[in-house]
């Protein structure tokens, strides 16, 4: 992905955080036939699971991994190792994986800084002995200090990993203050050009689109949102709507299909159908 400047990738985590959104919980078999939806519409990250914390997500990740032949198949793990080699494992049937790690860096007074930094250089060295495409999250990003926020993502970038992701965890910023965040990123971490920029936005107060647009403009190349803007509270950019939106502006950064992107949508409406039926 460094290779092409103007390449926006698209990361779907529909059946990461989708399913954290109340009442939204798929099928093993939904999840592959959506994860294979995703695929033919020309998402190249599909983000399936976080198995340190869901103990369902480990067969989840390894079975979609075997259905899918191009997309990226990517599994969340926090800093420590049990979390990581679980990611591992699920990935290992995958043609093209990721290991996604995070870390909280809106720290209390009371954090050493110093740990949190060697805590983030150590999962990624972990991550590194598996794996060669290495996403980080900034979590709470928008609300952290931002000299530590800059180190952090330097210690993440000199450490492996070849995405850097911007989230905003609660949903909070606006487009304006959301771009100047990612800008001064981009012109404060001395080796942010090493790895590809991203941002993940909630939609909290209606504006995760408008952020993760935004962000393009200041050198973001990798949006992540779910089918429909399903996600935790009030959820995530939604994929067709971004779509759209880049390729109105931007033309063909993305490889994204928004009439493909439709017969997901469907099938995922097809699936809370059916939930709200049962309930």
């Amino acid at each position: 992905m460094l290779e092409d400047k103007n390449r926006i990738s698209i990361l779907d985590t529909t059946l990461r955080d989708g399913e954290l959104a109340p009442g939204v919980q798929m099928t093993l078999v939904q999840k592959i036939k959506l994860a294979q939806f995703l695929e033919a519409a020309g998402v190249d990250i599909i983000e399936v699971g976080y198995p340190g914390q869901f103990d369902r997500d480990l067969e989840a990740i390894r079975q979609v991994s075997w259905h899918l032949k191009q997309a990226v198949v990517c599994g969340l793990a926090g800093a420590k190792e049990a979390e990581i080699i679980k990611v591992v494992k699920a990935l290992e049937p995958a043609k093209n994986a990721r290991i996604h790690l995070y870390t909280n860096v809106r720290l209390t007074p009371k954090q050493n800084r110093a740990q949190v930094l060697e805590t983030i250089a150590t999962s990624i060295a972990i991550a590194r002995q598996y794996c060669n495409d290495i996403q980080w999250s900034a979590f709470d990003a928008t609300r952290s200090q931002r000299s530590f926020l800059h180190r952090a993502i330097e210690t993440a970038i000199a450490g492996g990993a070849t995405t850097i992701n911007i989230p905003d965890s609660l949903g909070l910023a606006t487009p304006a203050e959301f771009s100047h965040l990612i800008r001064t990123i981009t012109t404060e971490v001395k080796n942010i050009d090493r790895a590809v920029l991203s941002v993940h936005c909630h939609d909290d107060r209606g504006m995760a689109v408008e952020n993760s647009i935004a962000g393009i403009d200041v050198g973001v190349r990798q949006i992540e949102c779910s089918v429909r803007g399903l996600g935790a509270r009030k959820g995530n950019a939604d994929l067709e709507r971004v779509a759209i939106a880049i390729l109105n502006r931007w033309g063909d950064r993305i490889a994204v299909n928004p009439a493909a992107i439709e017969t997901a949508a469907n099938f995922v409406d097809g699936i809370l159908f059916k939930t709200r039926q049962s309930t």
